[in-house]
């Protein structure tokens, strides 16, 4: 393919057409307005995915504790606003790769971060009745002011209903725009707490998108039983990543998925070197993923990863 045939990576075309295609447009203009949308299950549960989910993450509490969440009339381990946390989860199932694949997850990061965005982190929470409090915060953890740009994105899948009652995620709508972190006296929710802020409505199998701007919190949880999500955090290849999967996704796993998959996994990513010997080394493996998703989309990476 020639140079002129290729898309640009500063003016996504591809990822417009994407967004058609899917029915995305909405969202994508709640996300624009407001710093978040929610994609409702008849686009962000393809084949049942959430259900899916749902049971492994239940399968993967019960093989690392010993014993299996009850959805219905469980609680969380400790106090916690987040609840109970099950890091590392990709390489769990395949189920979760495809949660990494959704299309809709995809054309909504794409238009964020990028074609070479990748993927940090991907975490299950299971949230019960708490009395400790989230307060009010940004995900780019940078001083302010931010950039406009969004460097980094959140995904999260809802397996069960997200409301006010059921302890769901809040955001304060348009504050991605302000470029800032919240001050000390804007943090709460609830009560006395920033008026400003709103609790996200969501059905089981809903996918939430958040900018990493965008000032968000959860809410405690009032009813009985676990809200249970998983969360995917995306990110700029040039960011360092809090998981590290460079050379360590199964080789089974890149055969099964499209060469894309190599990329949102940092498989493209060229990760610290020590020598010029290591270097070399660590470009080239780089190289070899970057080519494959270049020939397969037609769409150029930057040059600098």
């Amino acid at each position: 393919m020639s140079e002129a045939a290729y898309a640009t990576e500063i003016v996504p075309g591809g990822v417009l057409n994407e967004i058609a295609e899917l029915g995305l447009q909405r969202y994508i203009d709640d996300l624009d307005a407001h710093g978040y949308t929610v994609i409702p299950p008849e686009i962000a549960n393809p084949n049942g995915l959430a259900e899916r989910m749902l049971e492994t993450c239940l399968d993967v509490a019960e093989r690392r504790s010993g014993e299996r969440p009850d959805v219905e009339r469980g609680a969380q381990t400790s106090d916690s606003p987040v609840g109970d946390t099950m890091l590392a989860l990709l390489l769990e199932d395949p189920v979760f790769e495809e949660s990494l694949m959704n299309p809709a997850l995809l054309a909504a990061a794409t238009y964020l971060c990028g074609y070479d965005v990748v993927l940090s982190s991907l975490t299950g929470h299971m949230k019960g009745s708490n009395k400790s409090h989230f307060r009010l915060h940004t995900d780019t953890r940078l001083p302010s002011p931010l950039p406009m740009q969004a460097l980094l994105c959140k995904f999260i899948y809802a397996l069960t209903d997200f409301d006010r009652e059921n302890g769901s995620t809040a955001f304060v709508p348009g504050s991605h725009k302000w470029c800032r972190n919240p001050a000390a006296d804007e943090t709460g929710i609830g009560g006395v707490g920033n008026h400003d802020a709103v609790p996200v409505e969501a059905a089981a199998g809903s996918l939430i998108v958040f900018h990493g701007n965008a000032w968000h919190s959860a809410y405690d949880r009032r009813q009985p039983g676990l809200r249970v999500s998983v969360h995917l955090l995306m990110v700029r290849s040039l960011l360092r990543a809090t998981e590290d999967f460079i050379g360590r996704i199964p080789q089974e796993a890149l055969d099964r998925n499209p060469p894309r998959f190599g990329i949102l996994t940092q498989q493209g990513v060229v990760p610290p070197y020590i020598d010029k010997d290591d270097q070399r080394a660590k470009v080239a493996r780089a190289q070899q993923f970057v080519a494959a998703f270049e020939k397969d989309s037609g769409i150029r990476l930057p040059a600098k990863r």
